[in-house]
């Protein structure tokens, strides 16, 4: 997600639109909705299955990293992101993703810190987790090429899921 993109819901009124829109969804369809919970469930249990291991991996790569992806790209919650968390983890981000100025002048997401960034896998945008830089992508076909294939397969289930979970969202909404 390069160049300067629009990040959707910015503001902090827009936030709250988006999380009062599902939250009220929710609370109309609740039944019709549990579909979308069992989903963000399995997603969830996805996501805890190889956590552990990818933080693993960017211990090895991003301390040494002199173009840390946290530094460089913009990201954001999408309506993947949020319908997982709300349903899942029944919570909602306190914001969205922003910039902020590091004290070497440099913008970095807001979450990112010294020590990496000090949102819990599971909060965190999906991009944040399907996204292996080269050295990564070197580094496990290096050391733990197995790994990358289990990383492989639990990523295109979960973005299946994630497709899945934002349409039935919307055709249950709709309905």
């Amino acid at each position: 997600m390069k160049g300067h993109a629009t990040i959707p819901w910015s503001s902090n009124d827009e936030w709250s639109q988006v999380f009062i829109f599902i939250k009220k969804i929710d609370k109309l369809y609740g039944g019709k909705l549990e579909i979308v919970s069992d989903m963000a469930i399995k997603i969830q249990q996805k996501f805890e299955k190889i956590s552990e291991s990818i933080d693993m991996v960017c211990s090895q790569t991003c301390v040494q990293c002199k173009d840390i992806c946290c530094l460089r790209a913009t990201i954001w919650y999408d309506l993947k992101d949020l319908l997982y968390i709300y349903f899942a983890r029944k919570t909602f981000p306190e914001s969205q993703i922003s910039k902020k100025m590091q004290k070497n002048k440099r913008k970095s997401c807001c979450w990112f810190s010294e020590k990496g960034c000090t949102l819990s896998r599971l909060d965190r945008p999906f991009v944040c987790t399907w996204y292996f830089c080269p050295v990564q992508k070197k580094y496990l076909a290096r050391y733990h090429h197995e790994l990358k294939q289990t990383f492989d397969q639990a990523l295109m289930e979960i973005k299946i899921l994630r497709n899945k979970i934002e349409e039935d969202f919307i055709r249950l909404s709709i309905s």
